[in-house]
């Protein structure tokens, strides 16, 4: 927990929890005790990717961050860090420094090559381990891994490409005796879903809000991990099934989020493709005010669901060379298809949608529907409030996260 004094000092563990992050400070210390190698809250569906971005948050208002690893911890981690997301992201920050006061062979030659090893990783098609992470770095010696981005051009990898590392990845489950018909079905859909995903964080989490290259961090990432994910909103008959066992996939950003990005586009009249519209109250809100507590939950709200809602409709065109002119909506619909589960974090918005085999079937169209009979409706239901279309506030948390769960059985 946190420490009074002139420094806040937290555990890294501190960030897999709810407890308010230290308010802008010069200098946080953060501690990574023996324990983040064994604590149980990281196995937990989605928690890590919402501790990452907790850290991405806290290294985005503070001018430092001096990271004190346990030996233990160090010696596990620089070992293997791709395996460990939260402390691969922490080694991946600009505005941090690291050491190991009980073993002094840990220095910054050390840390520094665990920080390229991670940077080199390539995802390993086995899944030996039950979670594996890639780091996109846009400031400062920027790198991208290799898995997702073609090196000679720095554009994300081709459709076909993206197939590839998905079939590498599901093949794996089915040797760990998951259904390898069941998989095959997922492979496209899986492949659009995550090269979508990349592509959004390309287009809208490099860059401040000024244009520039966001400063001290720049960082996105692609967090992979096998889990047991309980049913949110299980019906009768399903509410004494086991957690299903699924794949998870979480992309996150140290980006301006959702609401901050439509009105960067806004101000500059560059929305891409055609504007999302909302109200002209609204528009009034985002011109005059970056997300903060000027703006009202409702209105960052409308935003995040313009923004899902956006190619809902296929009359909507995107002018993007090459691209397939999708959106968030897409990956509902395609989730809805595989049974998945979806959820997205943002400014002051946790929400989720869940197709869970045995869930209620909740924010569906009409069978009778004549654009789209028995499709997901453009909204998110609230974590907070589990069944509500409407959101809770929320801490204020940097950039974005996505996360994509499909079932493996």
């Amino acid at each position: 927990m946190f420490h009074t004094g002139v420094t806040p000092t937290l555990s890294l563990l501190d960030f897999a929890t709810v407890s308010p992050l230290p308010a802008a400070a010069r200098e946080v210390i953060i501690e990574v005790p023996d324990g983040y190698l064994r604590d149980e809250k990281f196995e937990l569906p989605g928690v890590e990717g919402l501790a990452i971005q907790r850290l991405l948050t806290l290294a985005q208002r503070t001018e430092s961050l001096q990271i004190n690893w346990s030996a233990v911890a160090a010696r596990r981690v620089l070992s293997s860090p791709a395996v460990h997301p939260l402390a691969a992201t922490a080694l991946c920050l600009n505005n941090t420094s690291h050491s190991c006061r009980e073993d002094s062979t840990f220095g910054d030659a050390e840390f520094g090559r665990a920080r390229q090893s991670l940077l080199g990783y390539r995802l390993a098609a086995d899944m030996f381990s039950e979670r594996q992470t890639l780091i996109c770095l846009d400031h400062e010696k920027p790198s991208l891994p290799f898995d997702l981005y073609e090196p000679s051009t720095k554009q994300l990898r081709r459709d076909d490409e993206f197939e590839s590392l998905v079939d590498d990845l599901l093949f794996a489950q089915r040797e760990a005796g998951r259904s390898g018909e069941r998989l095959q079905q997922f492979r496209l859909p899986l492949a659009v879903i995550l090269r979508e995903l990349l592509q959004n964080t390309d287009d809208h989490a490099r860059t401040g809000f000024d244009g520039g290259v966001l400063k001290p961090n720049a960082v996105r990432g692609l967090l992979v991990k096998r889990i047991m994910q309980e049913r949110r909103l299980p019906t009768l008959k399903a509410g004494g099934d086991p957690p299903v066992p699924c794949l998870e996939f979480t992309v996150f950003d140290s980006g301006i989020g959702y609401y901050n990005s439509y009105r960067r586009q806004l101000l500059r009249g560059q929305a891409r493709g055609e504007p999302v519209q909302v109200g002209d109250k609204q528009v009034d809100i985002i011109r005059r005010f970056e997300l903060g507590p000027d703006v009202p939950i409702e209105a960052e709200y409308a935003i995040l669901l313009k923004c899902l809602e956006r190619h809902a409709e296929k009359s909507i065109p995107d002018p993007r060379p090459g691209h397939r002119g999708l959106g968030l909506y897409e990956v509902l619909r395609a989730l809805k298809m595989m049974q998945g589960m979806f959820e997205v974090r943002t400014g002051r918005i946790h929400g989720y949608r869940t197709f869970l085999k045995g869930e209620l079937g909740l924010q569906l169209e009409p069978e009778t529907s004549e654009a789209r009979p028995g499709m997901p409706k453009a909204s998110l239901l609230d974590v907070s409030s589990k069944y509500l279309p409407r959101p809770t506030p929320q801490d204020l948390v940097r950039g974005s996260l996505v996360r994509v769960v499909i079932p493996l059985a």
